[in-house]
């Protein structure tokens, strides 16, 4: 799956999540989940299912992508998302 093809469904699936929540900007590839969506842990989970169902497949990997030497990462972008799973696909 190309980059753009990856950015343009994880933007959907989070849109998807959020749709209720009344944001003030549009989803982009800088958009972060923690500081500009106010996702907790659950939101993650929410989010990492939700892109394996839509992707069709399980165990992606996603502990790579949110710890870094042991420790749960701050906050990702849409892009560090999509980057993330365009590698995987």
């Amino acid at each position: 799956m190309a980059l753009d093809n990856t950015r343009v469904m994880v933007i959907a699936v989070v849109g998807d999540l959020v749709q209720d929540w009344d944001l003030d900007a549009p989803l982009t590839g800088a958009t972060r989940m923690v500081a500009d969506l106010a996702f907790e842990s659950i939101d993650i989970i929410q989010l990492t299912v939700a892109l394996e169902e839509r992707i069709g497949r399980r165990k992606l990997g996603f502990d790579q992508l949110l710890m870094t030497d042991g420790r749960y990462v701050d906050d990702l972008t849409i892009d560090q998302i999509a980057t993330f799973l365009d590698s995987r696909l």
